[in-house]
């Protein structure tokens, strides 16, 4: 990057919070940016292979956990109900398509740190120094409360979800074989879902911030945003009551947990 450009004599010194000015031209921007977006993607690029040539096996057997753990509970349901762990494949490129799409999310799992500090290192050098306290303030929280909500998905509400619903059909009357592109649409549908409402304490913090809606106004709308919760829940999880409460039910706690987090900024703030 180029050196800072100089100030004039006898021109008033720049703010503490000023951007740290850095003249660069177009194409250096573009050159920039090409090398960034070469080392994150080519991090990305380089995991994907790694998991699809060395460790097909172990993904397909890895992202199937929550419908082996439903099978394996309902087992020991009394009576018992037989769930074949085996999922059906209608097609011979199912299986490789599975492949590519479980190689893919444990690429950008795993590379996202990587490519987030390219992409930051090249958006950084155009911001103002609060405008980079406050991404770094929330950031890394954001990603932590991510990575939170697909955890809680896979080990606890996928696998209950999908006992439930394995436990619903008659067996005199249907025969499970469940196939393996639905399951996992369902489960990438739940894990995305999950990754985004695990942010709601930072959407909170940020509106709060921004003085658009304060805590009196979520507390407020405390029972209407129950009522709306119930509702998404039943919108992005299949229709059956459990599984609306199990998605209900983080809203609601993260919610009160935003409100939790005002209050200590208001107190802060007071003190």
């Amino acid at each position: 990057m180029a050196a800072p450009t100089p100030r004039p004599e006898g021109s008033a010194p720049p703010p503490a919070d000023e951007v740290e000015e850095v003249r660069m031209s177009f194409g250096e921007h573009v050159e920039e940016l090409r090398r960034r977006l070469l080392w994150g993607l080519g991090t990305v690029a380089a995991i994907f292979l790694v998991a699809w040539l060395v460790f097909p096996t172990e993904l397909q057997g890895l992202f199937l956990r929550p419908h082996f753990q439903a099978a394996d509970a309902l087992a020991h349901h009394d009576p018992p109900i037989e769930v074949q762990r085996r999922l059906a494949l209608h097609s011979p490129l199912e299986e490789v398509f599975y492949t590519l799409k479980v190689s893919t999310l444990a690429a950008l799992i795993l590379g996202l740190p990587v490519f987030l500090y390219h992409m930051w290192s090249f958006v950084a050098a155009g911001l103002y120094r609060h405008e980079r306290r406050v991404v770094l303030r929330y950031l890394p929280w954001s990603l932590l409360l991510a990575f939170t909500g697909m955890a809680f998905g896979y080990f606890v509400l996928i696998p209950l979800v999908l006992e439930y619903l394995y436990s619903r059909p008659e067996p005199t009357l249907f025969l499970q074989a469940y196939r393996l592109d639905y399951y996992f649409s369902l489960f990438l549908l739940l894990t995305v879902a999950l990754a985004l409402v695990f942010q709601l304490p930072l959407v909170m913090l940020g509106l709060d911030g921004a003085g658009l809606i304060g805590l009196d106004a979520f507390r407020r709308y405390r029972r209407h945003f129950i009522l709306a919760a119930f509702v998404m829940g039943a919108v992005v999880t299949p229709p059956d009551p459990v599984s609306q409460v199990l998605m209900a039910a983080p809203s609601i706690v993260l919610y009160e947990f935003g409100i939790l987090l005002l209050r200590l900024r208001r107190l802060r703030a007071a003190s």
